[in-house]
């Protein structure tokens, strides 16, 4: 590994490093001082504790790039005003040597952030979830998922959609259990003590033992059991796996799925964005020379562009769980608004 290299590598990831330590104590500071009003109220010291570092998962996945940003700028800042990228212009160095430490810096902090997002917070989510509804609001929530539920010798299986829909599966069966018939449907709806199937498959089986499958558009079924209390499953307790099952099956239901395709897109545009950060940090704070107004101003900048990529990413969640643009585009639209002007302002600095 050349000097240059580890030399830019360890200080952008020192910084880096600094800078997530000082954004994590003030969540701390700032979120104790928020929660400390519910103590004997429903929180203890100890959940109180488990409730912040359940937390940080959360906050490293969310602001991984404004941390990249922010690390990358304050060493760019360092350097310029310490002269060294005189040196490094003046050995005929180009701004690759730069910008590839800077960039590994960066990779090393996307799969981070990919793997917390895929692997921790979908866990961490839940229970954070379920503290602040039980010990915060003190919901007892009776909610659930999947349900099987039995209407004589009928089986229901029920996954929630969206809309008060259902896929369901019923099984049928004799008074010896042996099933009779089975009915698949992606889609169904309970009104007035009748469940309401599209394109419901039907299969029975056949004394030859075969399998004979008749497919209807519509079809009712008369039951008195209707569905329980439940809840849509919650795109941030999810995984890309999950996350690419349950749009399939809100696909084939022909049903929208806004809030999960956005979540699976954003699996990879947040680490993604990382990478475009240092090509910002770059453009705005790579100075040569002792320059403390403009390095000033390019911090500033940073700090900056960095709430407001952070408040560009939320406005896109609620714009595409809305509908009012495609879910997959307000996942990457940030990344690349950001990773176009980086390229722009870089490119321009550089003279070409």
């Amino acid at each position: 590994m050349p000097v240059v290299f580890r030399w830019i590598f360890f200080g952008c990831l020192s910084r880096s490093l600094i800078t997530m330590s000082a954004l994590l104590a003030i969540f701390i500071i700032v979120e104790s001082f928020d929660k400390a009003r519910y103590l004997g109220h429903g929180l203890d010291a100890a959940l109180m504790i488990e409730y912040m570092l359940l937390k940080i998962p959360f906050m490293l996945a969310e602001f991984m790039p404004i941390i990249v940003l922010i690390g990358a700028s304050l060493y760019l800042i360092e350097l310029s005003r310490n002269q060294e990228l005189v040196a490094i212009r003046a050995a005929g160095m180009g701004i690759s040597k730069i910008l590839i430490p800077l960039a590994a810096v960066a990779g090393m902090a996307a799969l981070t952030s990919f793997i917390i997002g895929e692997w921790v917070t979908p866990v961490t989510n839940q229970r954070l979830d379920s503290i602040e509804e039980i010990h915060i609001q003190h919901k007892q929530s009776n909610k659930q998922g999947i349900q099987w539920l039995k209407d004589g010798r009928s089986f229901f299986r029920l996954t929630p959609l969206a809309d008060h829909q259902f896929a369901m599966l019923v099984l049928k069966t004799d008074p010896q259990g042996s099933w009779l018939e089975r009915i698949d449907s992606p889609r169904a709806s309970y009104s007035n003590g009748v469940w309401h199937l599209s394109k419901a498959l039907i299969s029975t089986p056949t004394d030859d033992q075969m399998m004979h499958m008749e497919q209807r558009e519509t079809m009712e079924i008369i039951s008195d059991i209707g569905p329980e209390a439940v809840e849509l499953p919650n795109a941030h307790h999810m995984n890309f796996a999950e996350l690419h099952r349950y749009i399939g099956e809100l696909k084939h239901a022909g049903l929208g799925t806004g809030a999960y395709t956005y979540a699976l897109q954003r699996k990879f545009s947040a680490p993604f964005a990382c990478l475009l950060m240092v090509i910002m940090a770059a453009a705005l704070c790579l100075h040569a020379g002792n320059r403390n107004n403009q390095a000033s101003w390019g911090l500033v900048l940073s700090l900056s562009l960095g709430l407001a990529f952070y408040v560009f990413g939320n406005a896109g969640y609620l714009l595409a769980g809305s509908n009012r643009i495609p879910p997959a585009f307000a996942a990457w639209l940030p990344s690349l608004v950001y990773g176009g002007t980086a390229v722009f302002l870089l490119l321009r600095r550089e003279g070409h």
